[in-house]
């Protein structure tokens, strides 16, 4: 979304006018290195470092353009590492310092401690509650589905629904939040009236609409679970791919994924996803696809497919802990089905 927006968006346009911004793919070329270098669990992690490369603010993820920029100026506010804003932070907590830790113990997916953070902050400083709250239930949503309940979760969402500066564009993007931490924890019926909700608020916006994507997804959802129409929620999804997506490693992969978390489709996602493999021009890439075939063959109760694909991913990369992951379980599948 940051892609997208970045040159489109008078925020963020505004927010880089003064700044050095250097894009790093961290799975290509030296990418995986300085990924290795920097410790950078997940996609986007953005860092803002001083003249001597230490880091002055680090965070995760892209929400909102006003959000991203927010975070820019936190760092020119404040040019202390964060190192020495740990120490200041220990010996008299603000509102700025325990947002800049929240953002800092995030990109290490530490949720709990995250918003434990955001809520110290949100306590300190009140009158930023809602975005507070917003960072709050992003990072609650972003964690495993063991870390809070949905109905903490809820609480949050609410909180910031009923808020008076929500826009029906907050609106959709709550909507989906929500519905994805209900569908993380097995409560999809308690998400779909923040479903339903979003998609009404999402009427009468434009095409153009940041969140129109979002809307699109939703109607995705709707279609797999009210409707219960199959063929368009498929039809939907691909109507969201970029042109040539069909000779596309990446974005084979990426339908075949959708596919199988969705439990739909999986004859094409086979195809697509082997597909990926052909066109995979690294070992990296290799293994990964690999892993969404593997797991495509145990979705569809086939072991011994599975597990030769999995084999095939491990024997690229013997150290790669989701292959060995993989091998194992088709192991443990197929010897289920042979006893």
């Amino acid at each position: 979304m940051f892609a997208r927006e970045a040159n489109s968006s008078e925020i963020i346009k505004g927010a880089m006018a003064d700044i050095i911004f250097l894009a790093n793919d961290c799975e290509k070329g030296e990418g995986p290195a300085i990924a290795k270098k920097f410790g950078i669990r997940g996609y986007p992690t953005y860092y803002a470092v001083n003249a001597q490369g230490e880091p002055i603010e680090r965070w995760i993820g892209y929400d909102v353009a006003q959000g991203w920029a927010d975070r820019v100026a936190a760092a020119r506010r404040d040019t202390r590492t964060l190192v020495e804003k740990k120490a200041a932070f220990a010996a008299q907590p603000t509102a700025d310092l325990a947002e800049s830790m929240a953002n800092d113990v995030a990109t290490g997916y530490d949720w709990a401690g995250s918003v434990a953070l955001f809520k110290q902050a949100r306590d300190l400083a009140p009158e930023r509650g809602d975005a507070l709250t917003r960072a709050i239930l992003t990072n609650m949503v972003s964690s495993e589905d063991t870390d809070f309940t949905f109905e903490e979760i809820r609480a949050e969402g609410d909180r910031l629904l009923t808020a008076a500066g929500t826009t029906a564009e907050d609106r959709v993007d709550l909507g989906s939040m929500l519905m994805d931490a209900a569908g993380a924890r097995g409560r999809e019926a308690d998400g779909l009236p923040y479903l339903e909700r979003a998609l009404g608020a999402a009427t009468g916006l434009p095409d153009d609409s940041r969140v129109a994507r979002t809307v699109k997804f939703l109607q995705i959802t709707h279609a797999l679970l009210v409707e219960k129409n199959t063929p368009r929620a498929v039809d939907l999804r691909k109507s969201l791919m970029p042109a040539n997506w069909l000779e596309e490693a990446k974005r084979l992969n990426q339908f075949a994924a959708w596919c199988l978390g969705a439990d739909v489709n999986l004859d094409e996602a086979d195809v697509m996803v082997l597909k990926a493999v052909e066109l995979a021009k690294t070992d990296p890439e290799r293994v990964r696809y690999l892993g969404t075939a593997a797991e495509v063959s145990l979705k569809r109760g086939d072991a011994a497919t599975a597990l030769e694909r999995g084999a095939r991913a491990l024997a690229l990369d013997p150290e790669n802990e989701d292959a060995k992951d993989l091998v194992a379980r088709a192991e443990a599948a197929q010897a289920g089905k042979t006893n």
